[in-house]
Order: structure tokens, then sequence, then C-alpha cells
């Protein structure tokens, strides 16, 4: 007789890619599909014939509460797999809770917030912190400052960022497909992978890139991303004369390739995790000038050079032209052995729900 799949409910990707959106794909596509059925969130869900559609937001509060009232109670899941970079909302979890799910993971992808936080953001964080275990069957993060921030004294777990490393491995053929397209060869080029909103400072990096053509005439740059701040990058830059310069690419299937195309990546963060654009950078050999806000988890190869925040854009341009000099890394078993590849990612969550879900059912426990 067939045994039932683990059926999972997925929360936390979007339409805009990012490095939550990367290791929930990554994730789903390596755990084993013979014992797993995943159903992701989105706005507009069909789950066997039934379109659900979602409240946009919380402001009829009744007609929300409703809303996943009817959706856990019609549709089965064993598991409800909360990915986040904020704790100011769990009423996920919550709901799932009040349904009976057996097993509610919570997994902090992010060491700060990037809204504008007003006093009862604090009060909520406050209480979700304080009583997340009451609420959570497993606290989760990508790095041990990203749980330390969001579950403060509570017990968590690591789960590293893992990657499928031949897909970011050096590629002399990417290199010049990616440089070809944009028009340069030999010249020195730099670039940042991510999102165009705060937390990733992009405004910074062109600043940085402004000295950069002081110091290098040839050099250029890339945004492999978009975001809300697009328009004001696209600002600064025309306000530079930098439009020769600095080339945004907008978000991309293909920015595997991109690391293979840069001498040197940047990322002047306010805060992260452990970003997955740093892994896959150092995937691919790629030497990274990164801000002092970054964990130190992230320097799994010795590839990252850490600059604080405070120092000038003249001193990052010149680390970065200095990195632009350094060759390329092969890195593959160096990220292997320190737990980076995919494969060990899913078999350390698929561990986590199959034992998690065992003790639980068996003990008779949904509370």
């Amino acid at each position: 007789m067939e045994m039932s799949k683990i059926r999972i409910f997925m929360v936390g990707l979007s339409n805009n890619k990012g490095g939550v959106e990367s290791y929930i794909i990554n994730l789903c596509e390596h755990l084993h599909s013979k014992e797993f059925e995943v159903v992701y969130d989105w706005p507009e869900m069909c789950i066997e014939d039934k379109k659900w559609i979602k409240p946009k937001n919380r402001h009829n509060y009744i007609k929300y509460v409703a809303f996943w009232h009817s959706f856990f109670k019609e549709n089965h899941f064993d598991v409800v797999y909360y990915n986040t970079c904020d704790i100011v909302s769990v009423d996920i979890l919550k709901f799932a809770k009040r349904a009976g799910i057996p097993v509610r993971i919570i997994h902090s992808h992010n060491t700060d917030t990037q809204f504008k936080k007003r006093w009862f953001h604090y009060l909520t964080e406050k209480y979700n912190r304080k009583n997340i275990e009451k609420i959570a069957t497993n606290l989760l993060a990508c790095s041990e400052e990203a749980g330390k921030w969001m579950f403060d004294k509570s017990k968590f777990t690591v789960i590293k960022n893992g990657i499928n490393l031949r897909t970011y491995e050096f590629n002399e053929q990417f290199r010049e497909e990616c440089r070809k397209s944009i028009g340069i060869k030999d010249e020195y080029l730099i670039g940042c992978v991510g999102r165009l909103v705060l937390q990733k400072n992009p405004l910074m990096s062109v600043e940085i890139m402004k000295e950069i053509s002081k110091l290098n005439a040839t050099a250029k740059f890339v945004f492999v991303g978009d975001g809300e701040l697009r328009p004001q990058v696209e600002q600064k830059i025309k306000e530079y004369n930098l439009e020769d310069r600095i080339v945004l690419l907008g978000p991309r299937d293909d920015a595997n390739k991109w690391y293979s195309a840069l001498d040197c990546l940047v990322m002047p963060s306010l805060f992260e995790g452990l970003p997955f654009t740093l892994v896959e950078a150092q995937a691919a050999g790629l030497s990274c000038v990164v801000s002092n806000t970054v964990s130190n988890d992230a320097n799994i190869t010795g590839l990252i050079e850490y600059v604080d925040l405070n120092q000038s854009t003249k001193v990052w341009a010149e680390h970065i032209l200095e990195t632009c000099e350094k060759e390329r890394l092969d890195t593959k078993e160096q990220l292997k052995k320190a737990g980076y590849s995919i494969q060990d990612t899913a078999e350390q969550v698929d561990k986590i729900i199959q034992t998690s879900l065992e003790k639980r059912v068996q003990c008779g426990r949904v509370k």
C-alpha cells in the first residue's frame, strides 16, 4: 500500500526574486518528491480544483481570519513552513496551530527589517519573540546572527544556504558571453547582485562607482536585480554622468552567468543574514568586498573582504580595484565540506520535518 505524502504549505515566495525565493526554489527542487508534496503560498491558489484568493492585507481582519480558518480546515497540511525576514506578523503560524497542523516551522532569513517600524511594530515583535515557541514547533535561521535577532534566547537550528554548486562554478564561455552583451572585453567589471532596496544600499554602490571612475578610466559596473529604489539609482547615475559606466540589467534568470563575468562583487548592505549571493559568488571563485554588517559566517572560502560602512567611498573604491586583480579560486570542494551543497541542506530539512512530525503525531500533540 502506498504511503500518503507529507504535505507542506510553503510560505515566502514572491515575484520579486531574492535570497528567500532562491532558498525555497532550491530546497523544494531537492526535497524527496516521493515523500513530500509542496503547495506554495500565492495570492491566488488552485488546490484540488478549488480556487482560493487571499485577502490582500489584514485591514478587514474578520475576512482575513475567516479566509485562513476555511483554508486550513478544507486543505490538509502536515507542515507549514514560514520563511520570513521579520517577526512582526506570525499570523499564519497561529492559524495553522488552531487548525491542528502538527509541524509549524519559522525560518529567519535576516538580521533586521527594512520597513519603517512604529511603536506597535516594536510591541508586536517583543510579544512574538517571547511567545514564538508556543506558536511554532521549529525555529530555523540562515545564520547565528539571524537566529539571535529573530528568536532572542529561544533555541534555533542554523540551516545553511545550500546551492547547486555546479550551476555557479566559473565558466569562461559565460564570462565572454555576458561581457560581450554590454560591450566590454578585458576591462574590470564590478557588480551588485540583489534587489535595489534600502537594505542593499544601492545608492552607496553608485557613490563607490563614482570614485572608481576617477581611479580607473575603463572599469564598468552592473546591477543585477531590480527594486523600489531603481528610480533613485537611475537619477544618481545621471547626476554623476555615469550612464556609460553603469548598466542596470534588471532581474535576470541567468544571474549565475554574471558571477563568471565579474571581477569583484560589491555588497555595501546595511544589514544581512547570510546572503545567498555571497555563497553563489564564492562558488564561482569570485572575490567580494562587503560591508562589516554582513555575517562573518559568510566568509566560507576566504574570498570575502570586509570594509566598515563608515569608511569613505574612496577607501571602498581602492579595496575593490585591488580585489579585481585577484585570481579565481576553485572552491567547490571547500563549500561542499562546509555544508553549502543544496543536497546537504535538503537532507537536513527533510530530517527535521520527518523527526518533528513523527514525535508530535506519536505523542498526539498538535499544540
